[in-house]
């Protein structure tokens, strides 16, 4: 059944122009773990990053699979989990004859490592001065650079993303080995839930009586919030309430991919000379998904499991215009 669902999806790619992306050659690997500063280097020289047996995703699907088994939840078809490389879309499931496909985009992952990693070097440190006080030391000239280097490196990897599509093509930027662990686990964490959206669809049972016809899943309003609560649920399946951060990390991977599926819809709005918001207009926006989920995990867990998404959410949004204003201005100026 797998080898029937493979043959569909490399049929769709041909239908599309594209083909899938090659595994990276151990020389490849290398000479891309050779660009990263050496501290970023020591983080990625033990992942298994090599292993050309086995897909992009197939890490998350497998865990999945495991939530979905242990959950006592059935998928209603057979499933193949493969990667997309076009800016098309995010991830979608697709009717195919013998199953179903679940497709994720090929570069939507670096992009959010590369986001998260911008993050980390835009950090400002404090002090206390002797009554407790938080001493916030005035802004440098170094900083000044600093930000205005995160900024062109939040719009190269968006741009990156949206108008150049390989994963190779990417830029990056420097950060210690810490805080690339934390970039890698709210990549995995977003990663994570888009692929547990997908199939979530399909455990709720929206595709019951879509037909293997070559189209992609429509799918409504209510069917939206409602995977997406079932794929977060998914998601944080069996999480230890007690470990706060590895639960604020699990949180944080849905409320990432909101406010960076509104900041790509927004470059590419301004750059294609689209409405802003085009949408379709049975779907919610970005904003309405994330602000339902909000109010889940907080009934689950209380606000303090909000601390780090909402800091990452008012962190992005508060550099939307200027990285815009920046991706326009790489892209068209």
């Amino acid at each position: 059944m797998t080898g029937d669902l493979r043959a569909e999806y490399q049929a769709l790619l041909r239908r599309k122009g594209l083909s899938p992306r090659r595994q990276l050659s151990a020389a490849e690997r290398q000479a891309w773990l050779t660009r990263l500063p050496a501290r970023e280097r020591e983080f990625f020289a033990d992942l298994p990053l090599t292993d050309d047996s086995s897909g992009l995703f197939d890490h998350l699907t497998d865990e999945l699979r495991a939530t979905i088994s242990a959950a006592g939840l059935a998928l209603p078809t057979a499933v193949l989990v493969a990667e997309y490389p076009h800016e098309e879309f995010n991830a979608r499931a697709r009717a195919v004859p013998g199953g179903t496909l679940i497709l994720l985009n090929t570069g939507f992952g670096l992009m959010v490592y590369e986001i998260t990693k911008v993050l980390g070097m835009s950090v400002r440190t404090f002090s206390r001065s002797a009554d407790g006080s938080i001493v916030i030391p005035e802004e440098t000239q170094a900083q000044r650079a600093r930000g205005q280097a995160a900024e062109q490196a939040l719009a190269n990897a968006v741009l990156a993303y949206l108008y150049r599509g390989g994963v190779r093509n990417a830029p990056t930027v420097p950060i210690d080995a810490e805080s690339a662990g934390l970039a890698w686990r709210l990549t995995h964490a977003t990663e994570k839930f888009v692929l547990a959206h997908e199939f979530a669809h399909l455990v709720e049972g929206h595709l019951a009586g879509a037909a293997d016809d070559h189209t992609w899943l429509n799918r409504t309003s209510e069917q939206e919030f409602q995977a997406d609560e079932t794929g977060a649920l998914l998601v944080l399946h069996g999480a230890d309430a007690a470990d706060v951060v590895m639960l604020m990390v699990a949180v944080s991977g849905p409320m990432l991919f909101f406010v960076i599926d509104h900041l790509i819809t927004r470059v590419r709005n301004e750059i294609d000379d689209l409405p802003f918001g085009v949408r379709d207009a049975d779907h919610p926006t970005s904003d309405e998904r994330s602000a339902a989920l909000r109010e889940m995990f907080i009934r689950m867990y209380g606000t303090h499991v909000m601390q780090l998404a909402d800091g990452l959410v008012r962190w992005l949004a508060s550099r939307e215009e200027l990285i815009v204003a920046e991706a326009v201005r790489q892209r068209l100026g």
